[in-house]
């Protein structure tokens, strides 16, 4: 992972030293940036909504299927980066499937016996 760097802070250090934390995947988040497309429709003629944000991006699922996500968030965790190689995931409900599939409980298995049969397939294929 060449080239990256994280920075990863205790949430009560963050606390402490007063700094803000922003989950970018909370309701208040995605409030902000559906007020920020309407400011730009409104003073720019720009017209931008959440469906219309990149999500099949080749490059980037090159990088989830060789489990190169250290710092992305919901496939980051060791569980997680060990389904993405076998799954090969290569458009965005494939991650939606697979984020769903690594639960507690289910990393204690054999996780093939909840992919969908798409994945079983591709699989097989290969």
């Amino acid at each position: 992972m060449e080239d990256r760097q994280i920075i990863e802070w205790d949430k009560y250090d963050i606390d402490a030293l007063k700094f803000m934390k922003v989950d970018v995947l909370g309701l208040g988040m995605l409030g902000c940036m559906n007020r920020a497309f309407s400011l730009l429709e409104q003073d720019k003629c720009i017209k931008v909504t959440m469906a219309d944000l990149q999500d099949d991006d080749p490059e980037v699922y090159k990088m989830i299927q060789r489990a190169d996500t250290l710092g992305v968030f919901q496939i980051e965790s060791r569980a997680q980066m060990s389904m993405l190689p076998p799954i090969e995931p290569n458009k965005f409900y494939d991650l939606v499937i697979k984020v769903a599939i690594v639960r507690p409980g289910t990393t204690e298995t054999d996780f093939r016996i909840f992919c969908p049969v798409e994945f079983c397939a591709r699989r097989v294929a290969n």
